[in-house]
């Protein structure tokens, strides 16, 4: 198993990294750069590829060293897959040395058995880099190995040049990577590279874009602790956001923006459900708050560009409605070059180490007392239906006359429906099935009529601002903004029955 952390620096950063004071007392494998060229071998159709996997063969001096990754996962950067290495006598890799290490019941064990795969195989790219190698031997006993890379990708279709850092951990704690990056990040600005050498290699190939990820449920078992169960939820978030990384940082995946929003969204929720028993430091909010914002900007304006102006040219008054798409796509599209930015800044990268820091090493054990150390060890069950209790009875509390409230009280209505249903989910596995579905069902309804209520309160903030910078969609914007308002005038109703129905139901615990 690999577990490599890797980041991108800038071509000049990477002369301030070796002269870093951290690196004076290590170990360098190579006094000075050496050269590794690596040829990447595949078939005409990309089968090792579409697999999850890639195949290279390494020359370091005299030596061929065949290698054969798979897909693991990448999370804030830390890459984690099986890598099979062996010595190979040939510039072509040897696909019968694989055999004994890769089940041939696996779909990689099937392609590497194939025989009219190995016949067909060919180099598809290759990477020249030039890397410094230093050993990191830690006083806790960690030892990690830190490579400075400067080269390129190349392939028939182009080339990219590459300066990045990767810490591969040898032995010990994965948190060693986490802390040794937050140093480097106090020398030089760094960010999180979301892309292997491989990706960026089949990049250069094949057009294709990165897939939103939503949130899979969340697995508890009744005899797991508060701890348990606080680890297993954030690591849900956790992993929504990360996977949605990449589709934010190329600039054209909308859904990307939404879900990895979703997943801050979610991951804040569940910081605040725990809050009381295993607090979290106060900046991680306000970092928190400050991506999700980024995101926002670019979600709110694609939301309108969409859905809502759908629904105000339905009655065939398109023409009208098309120069504020027009406008509101183009803002879109540039709310979402600012939210990768976002996603590609210093300050995300140090706010996604930091946290993975602190889950890694449990870090809000630090300020605890015994007594509060007891308290998270306890059962989490009792603690989730006190949680999931209180969460319903502040939403009654919040909703009381919902269909006639003003937008503000609504709002506030709308975010207590969505800390239920994320604790509902959280804790769904804990529950009866039955109840959960009832209850999540009633409560989808709800929160569905009160979102697209609130895309309607947005929207109309949104065309004000259109009328100072886009005087080309005045009349449309003027004419969509009447048509939400007749939409959610008319909605009366509806609203009033659906809370009606919820209120109901009590939470399933």
């Amino acid at each position: 198993m690999e577990r490599e952390l890797k980041l991108r620096v800038a071509k000049e950063d990477l002369v301030k990294l070796r002269n870093a004071s951290m690196l004076a007392q290590s170990e360098a494998t190579a006094g000075t750069p050496h050269l590794l060229t690596s040829t990447y071998f595949d078939t005409p159709d990309f089968s090792f590829h579409w697999c999850g996997a890639s195949l290279r063969v390494r020359t370091v001096g005299n030596d061929k060293i065949q290698t054969l990754k798979r897909e693991g996962s990448a999370k804030a950067g830390l890459f984690d897959r099986d890598e099979f290495e062996m010595p190979v006598n040939s510039d072509a890799p040897d696909l019968t040395l694989l055999y004994d290490q890769i089940p041939d019941d696996s779909d990689c064990g099937k392609l590497i058995r194939d025989e009219t795969v190995a016949a067909q195989l060919k180099p598809v790219f290759v990477t020249r880099i030039n890397r410094s190698a230093f050993v990191l031997r830690q006083p806790s006993g960690d030892e990690l190995e830190l490579a400075l890379d400067e080269g390129s990708v190349e392939a028939d279709s182009g080339s990219v040049q590459i300066a990045a850092v990767e810490l591969e951990l040898k032995q010990g704690n994965p948190d060693v990577l986490y802390r040794v990056a937050l140093e480097m990040l106090e020398t030089v600005p760094l960010r999180i590279d979301h892309r292997s050498k491989a990706d960026v290699g089949y990049a250069l190939l094949i057009d294709e874009h990165s897939e939103a990820v939503k949130a899979q449920p969340v697995r508890l078992n009744k005899r797991d602790s508060v701890e348990d169960a606080f680890c297993a939820i954030v690591r849900n978030c956790l992993d929504q956001v990360h996977a949605n990384e990449r589709g934010v940082v190329s600039g054209h995946a909308p859904s990307s923006v939404h879900q990895m929003r979703v997943g801050l969204r979610r991951l804040r929720s569940a910081l605040d459900l725990f809050a009381k028993v295993i607090p979290a430091s106060s900046g991680f909010d306000e970092e928190l708050r400050w991506i999700a914002s980024e995101l926002g900007g670019a979600r709110d304006w694609e939301v309108l560009a969409g859905s809502t102006l759908d629904h105000a040219g339905a009655d065939g008054n398109a023409d009208e409605i098309r120069p504020v798409r027009q406008a509101c796509e183009q803002i879109a599209v540039n709310n979402r070059q600012r939210a990768a930015a976002a996603v590609e800044s210093v300050r995300y990268t140090r706010l996604a180490l930091q946290f993975a820091l602190w889950m890694n090493r449990k870090g809000w054990r630090d300020e605890m007392s015994d007594e509060q150390r007891n308290a998270i060890s306890g059962p989490v069950k009792s603690f989730a239906a006190d949680v999931l209790r209180r969460r319903h009875k502040k939403l009654i509390k919040r909703g009381k006359g919902l269909a006639d409230l003003d937008d503000h009280r609504r709002h506030r209505a709308r975010i207590a429906a969505k800390k239920v249903r994320y604790a509902t989910e959280f804790f769904a596995s804990l529950c009866p099935k039955q109840a959960v579905r009832h209850y999540v069902d009633a409560l989808t309804a709800l929160q569905d009529d009160l979102g697209w209520r609130n895309d309607a309160v947005v929207a109309d903030q949104l065309l004000k601002s259109l009328l100072k910078t886009s005087p080309e969609a005045a009349s449309g914007a003027a004419f969509a903004r009447g048509f939400l308002a007749s939409r959610v005038a008319a909605d009366h109703q509806t609203l009033k029955k659906l809370w009606k129905r919820f209120k109901l139901l009590s939470s399933p615990h």
